[in-house]
């Protein structure tokens, strides 16, 4: 019976250890954490994902609606994160998410891409009906407010790159700030304006065919 309890008491106090293991590898700066992971503690990528898979959720979701879309975009990033773990370089906390912006953006985009539609199947796939409600819109409305009130728009932003698509609908329809935009691509603000401006021209040229 002694020999139990004092098994017994072992057992917890090894169970106290590796509690306080957990609690101190999940209060250490991201740069602790990176490189407990890369030595093989898989604990330390557990709390970098704990940490920061909000952030990354976040991002997904200017990128989609569809919850599992947002969640499946979260698991790639994160696999991809600890995969491109040893190459990460960063000096300060804000770095790590920071880079863990940029593979989740990668990440959205490179979904994105794989569904585009090319202009010919997208006017093939316009019916007369279409056609017709653009005549009467688009004399109406500028492209902006066309791109946050109509649903069959969606058909001509998949004409654009998938980058100016992502913008524009960041820009006009969630609203977002050049700043904050800049910040999700990793650009300088004035890059983020050129874009936008090239973006909504193409728009324009595109909008011309169905008018």
């Amino acid at each position: 019976m002694a020999h139990t309890t004092a098994f017994q008491n072992e057992v917890l106090i090894l169970r106290d250890i590796d509690n306080s293991k957990s609690e101190d590898r999940s209060e250490r700066t991201d740069r602790q954490l990176v490189d407990l992971a890369r030595a093989g503690d898989e604990f330390a990528f557990e709390c970098i994902f704990e940490k920061h898979k909000r952030r990354v959720a976040v991002l997904a979701s200017r990128f989609f609606s569809d919850p599992s879309e947002i969640e499946e975009m979260i698991q790639i990033s994160f696999t991809r994160a600890f995969a491109e773990l040893k190459n990460f370089r960063g000096e300060h906390d804000f770095s790590l998410a920071s880079w863990l912006n940029r593979i989740a953006t990668n990440v959205c985009l490179n979904a994105l891409k794989s569904r585009t539609t090319k202009i010919e199947l997208l006017i093939t796939s316009l019916s007369d009906h279409d056609l017709e409600i653009f005549g009467i819109d688009l004399r109406e409305k500028s492209a902006e407010e066309l791109i946050v009130q109509r649903d069959l728009l969606e058909k001509l932003l998949n004409t654009l790159g998938v980058e100016d698509r992502v913008l524009l609908q960041m820009l006009y329809a969630q609203e977002l700030s050049v700043a904050e935009v800049a910040e999700i691509f990793g650009w300088s603000r004035a890059n983020v304006k050129i874009r936008a401006f090239r973006a909504r021209r193409a728009l324009h040229r595109i909008l011309k065919r169905f008018v």
